[in-house]
């Protein structure tokens, strides 16, 4: 038993990658798992399921509420069989929203990294300081 306690601490442990701050928001890296959640190893099939499930659902979405107007009767009226149809509707949305996000998220990098950080320290200067020129 101490045996199999000692294998398993000996096991290289999986090691994050070092996190290094970009220079520009171009160079920041994307992790989709901290937005969604994607079990390890299964992040192509979730990615795959999200792609098709939260664009359809956000069309679903507006068709009720900005088509049918909040009626459900109106709303089952509606041919909501076109998965591609509502798919599209949605995926605009999304795209659009996905849009706003990305730019807020460049805007507040942008203003976060103008902060300037001084390294000498300058001496202040009598501005009313008369000097002789003899």
């Amino acid at each position: 038993m101490i045996k199999n306690r000692q294998s398993t601490a000996s096991l290289p442990k999986k090691q994050k990658k070092a996190a290094r701050r970009p220079k520009s928001f171009g160079q920041k890296e994307v992790d989709f798992s901290a937005i969604l959640p994607m079990p390890e190893g299964y992040e192509k099939l979730f990615i795959a399921i999200y792609f098709l499930t939260i664009p359809y659902a956000t069309g679903l979405l507006f068709l009720f509420l900005f088509v049918a107007k909040g009626h459900f009767d109106s709303f089952m009226n509606l041919d909501i069989a076109m998965f591609i149809a509502v798919w599209a509707i949605g995926y605009e949305i999304v795209g659009s929203i996905a849009l706003i996000i990305i730019f807020y998220k460049m805007f507040q990098f942008n203003r976060a990294n103008k902060q300037v950080v001084r390294t000498k320290e300058y001496e202040p200067k009598s501005l009313h300081k008369v000097y002789r020129l003899d």
